[in-house]
């Protein structure tokens, strides 16, 4: 069996990624919607202050924190976030706290 020569290895990978890029739903769902991701900081560029998804037809989709919170929480059925941290009794033991639905901590 005779080897791939560079030639050939070449056009073969140059095909591989042409084939993947026109399949790719991330690559053509950004394309055909003409969205693009605003960062908003403060007049000083020091620190970031929202991250949102502006559409070309005027639309303003949702923030980053909107995205991740219906990613990790949209369900019905999904268990409440909770963790344990270091609690304030006289042992020490941790104490269980859950994230409520507006976004505070519930003990």
């Amino acid at each position: 069996m005779k080897p791939f020569n560079i030639i050939s290895m070449f056009f073969v990978v140059i095909v591989i990624v042409i084939v993947y890029s026109m399949f790719n739903p991330a690559l053509s769902h950004t394309m055909e919607s003409g969205c693009v991701i605003q960062k908003i900081y403060t007049p000083d560029k020091e620190k970031l202050l929202e991250t949102t998804m502006v559409c070309r037809d005027g639309n303003i989709g949702p923030s980053y924190w909107e995205l991740f919170a219906e990613f990790y929480y949209g369900g019905v059925s999904e268990h409440e976030y909770c963790r344990y941290i270091k609690g304030d009794n006289m042992f020490g033991l941790p104490e269980k706290v859950c994230l409520n639905e507006d976004g505070t901590w519930r003990y």
